[in-house]
């Protein structure tokens, strides 16, 4: 039976719905099991940014003149703090070096998926500049603008799409328990700007439009 992470996930993957006012983090559950807590915040941590993207891609779509910009560089900001800085790197450190002793077949996915982590913040940083220019009237700069953020949100869709359903599905079936203890202490100990327990300043506009709160 698939884990419901993994059908919410692909839900806000293959077709963003408009974002879900029920969901929150407790929706998720505790699992004693050592295997699965890891998996199970790997698919939070993937629900979560592909709900940031979300409102990236409609933020930029239904600007019939200036976008939110204060609102497009919070969301620049959380994919710069929490995806690039703590996500990521405990997949590089943690998750990735245990899947490939273990499954040495998963070493090309493993290489580029790393790859796809330094490319995402190559395309981050291009996207900031195209917010820049936009905010600062450029010429072409919306038609630019609107091209990175197309770009980014396809690429961290696939990325995540990838890890999904070539990594998961292995690290489940490969790794031991006494391994997901250690990737599963590094994944708790992250903590999520926006649908962590505590709101960080900055980010109450953003977490409103993703929930619809008013």
């Amino acid at each position: 039976m698939d884990n419901p992470a993994h059908l919410i996930y692909l839900k806000y993957v293959n077709k963003r719905p408009p974002a879900c006012k029920a969901f929150n983090n407790a929706a998720w559950g505790a699992h004693g099991n050592p295997m699965t807590s890891a998996i199970d915040i790997i698919h939070r941590d993937h629900v979560n940014i592909a709900r940031v993207l979300e409102v990236l891609e409609e933020s930029i779509s239904e600007a019939g003149g200036k976008p939110d910009f204060e609102l497009l560089e919070r969301i620049v900001y959380y994919m710069r703090v929490f995806p690039d800085r703590f996500h990521h790197p405990k997949e590089e450190k943690f998750l990735f070096p245990a899947l490939r002793a273990r499954d040495p077949s998963a070493g090309p996915v493993i290489d580029e998926l790393e790859r796809q982590h330094a490319e995402g913040e190559r395309l981050l940083a291009e996207l900031t500049e195209r917010i820049r220019a936009s905010e600062d009237g450029a010429d072409g700069a919306e038609a630019d603008l609107r091209r990175a953020a197309d770009t980014y949100v396809a690429f961290q869709r696939s990325h995540m799409t990838t890890e999904e359903t070539e990594i998961l599905p292995r690290a489940r079936k490969h790794l031991a328990d006494s391994e997901w203890r250690d990737i599963n202490r590094a994944f708790a100990a992250d903590h999520d700007p926006i649908f962590g327990d505590n709101l960080d300043t900055g980010f109450r506009a953003l977490q409103s439009r993703i929930t619809g709160a008013k």
